[in-house]
């Protein structure tokens, strides 16, 4: 490589392109340039790249320069240094994002894209260019005030969309002051949503193409970042008109249907809880997914998104947490969805004779979670099964087991006395089913399923016998808390397990704690909704 370079930099004209070339081919993968480092060789290379750039008789080589400037800047080693203030002004020019009153069409070529891929590996690479891009330079409101040219400007490429739409990704992540200044001062996001509802609309009654689905992958993250800590505002049109170009993207048909969704799935999850109406529109057709004269269809993509995440067992957190806590916002602001989802995933319990977590069922994937090591998957599930419950203690036990929702219970201080109970309809459906009720009797509730009748353990003990096999159970359970392998505890006030001193203390029981077990034990264990 050292050779290579050293003839790049001092090469004449006909020599420039045949040597660049090899460069791109022999290098065009790498990400680090160690060779680089001696002799000011990075430095010297930059500079006669940037020469080539400002010399306008020599315009020919502009797209060979910036290709080999974006291999090189994949490299942070100094590009603080090496990104001055002159470059960035000569990049900006030449990816027409310099001059905010420019009336005319953008003349896009393949050099403005060149230099948009190449701002992109510098936004994400320098600190620098982070900082001054919105701050000295006029390139975020250009870049906005092209795409919102880009419904009169029919000769915008897409690679132009695409990365003109990642750079305010990019931007927006790691600036975050950014993101107000996109979207208050310049309504950047109103631009991004006009580009993805123009996705849709493109596409028609076709399949959205791979080109389209990418545009709209990126716009959806970028909107990600603008909505994040979205504040309650007066624009309630806008956003709903995003939730509803959502429905319509949950519904269509494309070559990366997962990305798509995930990405969606992603935007959901910082949407204001008030605007997800929109996902439900109300219908007057009649089919499986019509739910109290709404249309579910959309839920039920999410529902089947939801499923099939369920069965990849690496990266909990990424694959479940943005689908569980879109769920979590949607079931809490719609009851209608929470209805739904309900029917889904906890329908009328029929099977009795296997416990909750096992089979493949939706509640069974869902259930064998609730005892996941991987506490903010395990919490989150539990959330959104326990407000599918209505937040209703004896339902959750009735449809997980006690055993599963154990450590939910406890976080919640709902072990105890029942406090304040949360409002939720009033209307009321009995959906016990015949199975239910006719094991109710032998199901346990810490399983959640039919156990046949067990022999008494203590049938034929006289009373002293009895009075000793307690003795010597206390004695091993204070053997045991002594050496520090379990911690006894009795139910505070608040319903949150307490640690306790002696494990005689677990024969006082506390007359708030007994009407508190009376109340949940005669709990209404309907099932309406």
């Amino acid at each position: 490589m050292d050779t290579l370079v050293r003839r790049i930099i001092s090469d004449s004209d006909e020599r420039f392109a045949k040597n660049i070339a090899t460069f791109q081919e022999s290098y065009g993968s790498r990400v680090a340039f160690q060779e680089l480092n001696d002799d000011r060789l990075r430095e010297k290379l930059w500079e006669a790249l940037f020469l080539r750039l400002l010399d306008d008789s020599r315009s020919s080589d502009r797209y060979d320069c910036l290709s080999t400037l974006r291999i090189l800047s994949r490299d942070k080693t100094n590009l603080n240094e090496l990104i001055t203030d002159e470059r960035i002004d000569v990049l900006l020019d030449i990816a027409d994002l310099k001059d905010v009153n420019s009336n005319g069409p953008t003349t896009c070529t393949n050099v403005t894209v060149e230099a948009l891929k190449l701002l992109c590996n510098l936004i994400y690479n320098s600190t620098r260019l982070q900082r001054l891009l919105p701050r000295t330079t006029t390139c975020l409101r250009c870049l906005i005030e092209r795409m919102r040219k880009y419904d009169d400007d029919d000769s915008v490429p897409l690679e132009v969309m695409l990365f003109d739409t990642r750079i305010v990704f990019l931007i927006t992540a790691l600036n975050v002051a950014t993101r107000r200044i996109i979207r208050t001062e310049l309504k950047g996001d109103e631009c991004l949503i006009k580009m993805l509802g123009n996705v849709r609309q493109r596409a028609g009654s076709r399949a959205i193409d791979h080109d389209g689905s990418t545009l709209a992958c990126e716009v959806l993250k970028a909107l990600f970042n603008l909505y994040i800590n979205f504040e309650e505002t007066e624009e309630e049109e806008k956003t709903e008109e995003l939730v509803s170009i959502l429905y319509k993207l949950l519904l269509s048909k494309c070559k990366n249907e997962d990305e798509l969704q995930s990405n969606i799935v992603n935007l959901l999850t910082v949407i204001p809880r008030d605007r997800y109406s929109a996902i439900v529109p109300p219908t007057d057709e009649v089919h499986e997914r019509v739910f109290e004269k709404l249309d579910m269809s959309a839920v039920a993509v999410l529902l089947k998104f939801l499923d099939e995440r369920l069965d990849r067992n690496e990266d909990l957190i990424g694959n479940l947490s943005p689908i569980v806590t879109a769920f979590v916002k949607m079931a809490r602001a719609e009851r209608p969805i929470r209805k739904y989802a309900r029917l889904r995933i906890l329908p009328p319990l029929r099977d009795v004779m296997h416990r909750p977590e096992e089979g493949t069922t939706l509640r069974a994937k869902l259930c064998k979670l609730l005892t996941s090591p991987v506490t903010e998957v395990r919490d989150l599930v539990a959330e959104f099964l326990f407000i599918l419950c209505k937040e209703n203690v004896s339902r959750m036990v009735k449809y997980t087991g006690y055993g599963n929702a154990a450590g939910m219970f406890a976080n919640k201080g709902l072990l105890g006395a029942s406090g304040k109970k949360p409002v939720y309809s009033s209307e009321s459906e009995d959906s016990e089913t015949e199975e239910y009720l006719r094991h109710r009797e032998q199901i346990n509730p810490v399983t959640g399923c039919f156990e046949s009748p067990k022999p008494d353990p203590l049938e034929g003990m006289t009373e002293e016998q009895k009075e000793y096999e307690a003795l010597q159970l206390v004695g091993l359970v204070d053997k045991l808390t002594r050496g520090g392998l379990v911690q006894p505890c009795r139910i505070g006030n608040d319903g949150k397990p307490k640690p306790i001193e002696h494990v005689l203390e677990l024969r006082e029981e506390s007359p708030e704690q007994l009407h508190g077990r009376r109340t949940s034990a005669d709990d209404s264990d309907s099932d309406s909704d």
